[in-house]
């Protein structure tokens, strides 16, 4: 196995097998065959005109075909899937891969229920994604969270320390797994290797929250995607950042602790079996892509965002995180494709400035905290795209900015709340809906959060303190929407308490 996404470029042969693409050309030879359908889906290939076939386009519809013989089976892979799924394993390092169309949240589940058994400790960071506090409730693991390091200047969190992550691990011999999320959202990365080797010594299987790190092996220096660093199993959203349609991501193994068998096991359980050829083919089509162009575009777009930095900065208020600043305040690296601008210097806070930025430039940043927006940056932006945003920054300032700093007591979520309850006894447990105002000390029976980034304030199983419910009031009154179970305004669920 290659020990690194990078060692492809040296070998000619297999990137001559990764020019490839199996199941892309046999869907595209199957949609121009003058078929007769007379299965599903009803569409019949488009047979009929309406909006979606306008808007899509007939070749389209033609993909959008079912499961067969020539188009293998995503469940029981034997031929053009199987040989896709190879070649992506390839291309990332790993020894098996799997393709996933219902996104990264199923191979979060996957994975979980592939290696935890009821009852078994697992290890995971606090500023885990909601998909990995469900994971938790369908395995019905108990989970021993690990607070990440907290940015107060930013308002944000990063990843959590190698140093926490010891101490996890001496306090808890009991655990089996260990859960991390790499990158965090905002583009944060700590010692992975290191982690891994901790961890296999302790005979402890690492999972990887890989959602927004699809590009990472195909970027400039030396930042390690977590199969090269040495995690066990990950999951990435090639959707994000990789190329493919949304909802397509892919789930990778290397190793022996986890048994191939056992993830296609909780794949089959949990994923469609009427599975999207026209995500599967994307995944197919990217993977090439990024293997055989990623490094060459990622080589060109870090000078362009570097002076895109500078510019921003240039004169003004406005402050963006950079690796320095991330490896000397925490000692952890940087995903540099992850714009997080801190914005409140100039007077607005990010949820202000995200939608000055849709309103009056048309301009779609991924996300607003309190003090920070966040633009994605992939392989498919240009000088162009990223020069529209920094001029609408600068406009931003000049137009609207105020001479005041925002601050907020509230805009960082270093809450650490107290689990009294598995998360699964929890969810199964006798519930009511009440005030959130009347939920102090409650136990939840659900999970608060914003999406994105889909890290939940409270999940079930927590005590609800009064931190809680003032964050949850924060981000309704600044954001507008608190995701929630109930369906009651101002309303939580919590665990019913005995009389």
């Amino acid at each position: 196995m290659m020990n690194n996404v990078h060692d492809l470029v040296a070998s000619k042969k297999t990137l001559g097998e990764q020019n490839e693409m199996p199941l892309f050309a046999a869907l595209v030879r199957y949609a121009e065959q003058e078929v007769t359908p007379f299965d599903v889906p009803g569409h019949k290939m488009g047979a009929q005109m309406n909006p979606l076939k306008e808007a899509l386009g007939e070749m389209t519809l033609r993909m959008d075909v079912n499961s067969m013989e020539e188009l293998d089976l995503l469940s029981h892979p034997q031929s053009v899937i199987k040989k896709a799924q190879k070649l992506a394993a390839a291309a990332f390092g790993a020894d098996h891969a799997f393709f996933l169309v219902n996104g990264t949240t199923i191979g979060i589940l996957a994975m979980i229920i592939a290696v935890c058994k009821p009852g078994e400790a697992m290890l995971v960071p606090r500023n885990a994604h909601k998909s990995v506090m469900e994971g938790i409730i369908l395995s019905g693991a108990n989970p021993i969270f690990i607070q990440p390091e907290i940015d107060y200047h930013f308002g944000i969190s990063h990843n959590v320390s190698v140093s926490k992550v010891k101490k996890a691990i001496d306090m808890h011999p009991e655990a089996k797994v260990m859960l991390l999320t790499y990158p965090t959202y905002f583009g944060s990365m700590t010692d992975l290797s290191e982690i891994c080797r901790l961890a296999h010594e302790r005979n402890i299987t690492v999972i990887v929250d890989a959602a927004h790190g699809a590009h990472l092996g195909f970027m400039p220096g030396d930042l390690a995607d977590p199969i090269s660093a040495g995690a066990d199993a990950a999951t990435i959203s090639m959707h994000k950042t990789g190329g493919s349609l949304t909802q397509s991501s892919l789930l990778l193994l290397q190793n022996d602790r986890i048994p191939p068998q056992k993830i296609q096991q909780a794949l089959n359980m949990l994923q469609t079996t009427s599975a999207n050829y026209l995500l599967m083919s994307s995944l197919d089509v990217a993977r090439r892509e990024l293997v055989l162009y990623g490094s060459k575009q990622y080589d060109e777009l870090k000078p362009i965002v570097e002076e895109a930095i500078k510019t921003i900065e240039c004169a003004s208020n406005f402050e963006v995180l950079k690796a320095s600043y991330v490896k000397n305040q925490y000692n952890q690296a940087y995903d540099w494709t992850k714009l997080v601008i801190r914005v409140n210097g100039i007077g607005l806070t990010g949820f202000e400035v995200y939608k000055l930025l849709k309103e009056k430039y048309n301009i779609q940043v991924e996300l607003a905290e309190g003090y920070v927006i966040m633009a994605v940056i992939t392989s498919s932006d240009s000088k162009e795209s990223i020069d529209r945003l920094v001029f609408a920054l600068k406009e931003i300032e000049r137009r609207f900015g105020k001479q005041m700093v925002v601050m907020s007591t509230n805009v960082t979520a270093d809450l650490v709340n107290e689990l009294v309850l598995n998360p699964r006894d929890a969810f199964y447990a006798e519930q009511e809906s009440i005030a959130i105002e009347d939920a102090a000390g409650r136990i939840s029976g659900d999970t608060l959060m914003i999406y994105p980034p889909g890290i939940p304030l409270v999940i079930p199983g927590e005590i609800i303190s009064k931190e809680v419910i003032q964050q949850y009031h924060y981000y309704c009154e600044t954001l507008g929407n608190v995701l929630t179970e109930t369906k009651e305004a101002d309303h939580i669920t919590v665990i019913k308490e005995n009389v």
